[in-house]
């Protein structure tokens, strides 16, 4: 009885140990499995927002390079002022001058100079000042234009040097999240590895355990029976 008994607590034993460790090893399993799920996960979570800033920061992007090539094109174009002949021809002057030279035309009839010298005088000083004005307004007008196109595009430049500066900030930092991730997600799959291979060898060991309790019990049973079938021959 000693000796089957060894041998059911072996099997028994062996049993129970297997199950054991396989319980553990597919509890690891597991979670190794949960594990590298979540890390997909995050992985997925960090590219959507790495994608939804990129989206964020085209149009920015865009207005920064088109400025660019704008600025280049007006720093290698220098300003032309207007020639004379140009701020005659605006509709400003033209107004102005017949404005002017029908109101002096009007005063010398009146006064019955029409046709004098001093008339003439008046009409040719009455040009030249409207001439020199105009030219100076003209002139002014056209630099602040060229000055206002090139600070608007120079702030369209640096709304896309801020946005590129932005965007190197979070691709920084999605590639350190991204980092972390892996690594974390590494460490713990690999921790969960390790349980898995321990529960196996808890088990091989744990069964082992067992067969040798039971190969020592039934070693015992059968010294017990020699001895007494030795002194029942005797």
């Amino acid at each position: 009885m000693s000796i089957i008994g060894s041998l059911v607590g072996g099997i028994l034993g062996s049993g129970a140990a297997n199950k054991a460790a396989n319980t553990e090893s597919n509890a690891a399993q597991q979670s190794q499995a949960l594990e590298l799920k979540n890390q997909q996960a995050a992985q997925a979570s960090q590219a959507t927002a790495t994608q939804q800033n990129q989206a964020a920061e085209q149009p920015y992007q865009a207005a920064g390079a088109t400025a660019a090539n704008n600025l280049t094109n007006i720093l290698n174009t220098p300003f032309q002022a207007p020639t004379l002949a140009q701020a005659q021809q605006t509709p400003g002057y033209q107004f102005n001058l017949q404005q002017g030279t029908q109101a002096i035309d009007q005063n010398a009839a009146a006064n019955g100079t029409l046709m004098s010298g001093n008339t003439g005088t008046a009409l040719e000083n009455y040009g030249q000042g409207l001439a020199s004005t105009t030219y100076q307004q003209d002139y002014q007008n056209a630099l602040n234009t060229y000055q206002a196109n090139a600070n608007t595009a120079l702030q369209g430049t640096q709304l896309g040097e801020s946005s590129s500066a932005e965007l190197g900030q979070l691709g920084q930092a999605g590639a350190q999240n991204l980092a972390q991730i892996d690594l974390t997600g590494g460490q713990q799959q690999a921790q969960q590895i390790n349980n898995a291979a321990a529960a196996r060898a808890s088990g091989y060991l744990g069964s082992a355990a067992a067969w040798s309790g039971a190969a020592g019990g039934v070693a015992g049973g059968l010294s017990n029976w020699s001895n007494g079938a030795s002194l029942f021959g005797a």
